[in-house]
C-alpha cells in the first residue's frame, strides 16, 4: 500500500466503463496522512470499508490506477479486471 487513501472516498459508477471518484467527499476515519484513524474496528464502524487483499486487487474495478495493489498486480500481468476509466474531481459536478 502507498497510502493514496484513494480507496476511502465515494466512487459512483456511471455506466459500464466510467467511474467517478469524489475527492471531495471521503472517509471520516481517514486521516492527513491517508491512514485510517481507527484501523482495528474499521469494519464494523464503517460499512463501506472493504478489506483489500491480493484477490481484490487482481479483480476490483472500483480500485483507481494509483493504488499500488493495482499497479503491481499489472507490473506482473495478472490484472483480471475489466478495463475502465475514471474521472477524479472535487465534487460531483463532473457526472453527466
Amino acid at each position: 500500500c502507498n497510502r493514496c487513501g484513494l480507496c476511502c472516498h465515494s466512487k459512483v459508477k456511471i455506466g459500464k466503463r466510467l467511474w467517478y471518484l469524489d475527492l471531495g467527499s471521503k472517509c471520516t476515519f481517514l486521516s492527513e496522512d491517508s491512514t485510517c484513524s481507527d484501523y482495528p474496528q474499521r469494519f464494523r464502524l464503517c460499512p463501506e470499508c472493504r478489506k483489500l487483499t491480493l484477490l481484490r486487487a487482481l479483480t476490483a474495478e472500483w480500485l483507481p490506477p494509483q493504488c499500488a495493489y493495482v499497479q503491481w498486480a499489472k507490473r506482473h500481468h495478472i490484472r483480471f479486471s475489466r478495463r475502465c476509466e475514471w474521472v477524479m474531481a472535487l465534487d460531483e459536478t463532473h457526472i453527466e
